[in-house]
């Protein structure tokens, strides 16, 4: 026959167990860091001139620019293309025989000068996500 004392004892670990703090709710699922900001895409804009000393200096217009692995060509002309590339901090540059671009990407846009010293193209493109 159960005595008064294990009766007691019975009730204060009863009395213990509904006064123990709930088990911690679960942990939420933790957000996914979202994805690399990667330079790679298809960048189309205008090219303006900002110098021009000579008849044969290529014309400003439409600029398309296929960024891959952070390499692209810029069209100087008909027959010259300026091979260029994107540092991990944005920077561009490129060249051919003769021709320098410089220019920068911030976010989705991409702009530089392309220059051969003579004649001098400014472009400003922005990235198409499909």
């Amino acid at each position: 026959m159960p005595t008064v004392r294990t009766f007691l004892c019975a009730a204060a670990c009863a009395t213990l167990m509904a006064c123990a703090a709930p088990a911690p709710p679960p942990a939420a699922s933790a957000t996914p860091p979202p994805p690399p900001d990667t330079p790679d895409g298809i960048y189309r804009g205008t090219s303006t001139r900002f110098q021009a000393d000579s008849r044969t200096c290529p014309h400003p217009g439409l600029v398309t620019l296929y960024v891959q692995n952070g390499q692209f060509s810029y069209r100087w002309n008909f027959g010259t293309w300026v091979d260029s590339s994107l540092d991990p901090d944005g920077a561009a540059h490129g060249q051919a025989i003769g021709i320098t671009l410089l220019g920068k990407r911030s976010g989705k846009t991409l702009e530089g000068d392309v220059t051969n010293g003579v004649c001098g193209l400014h472009f400003t493109t922005t990235r198409r996500d499909s």
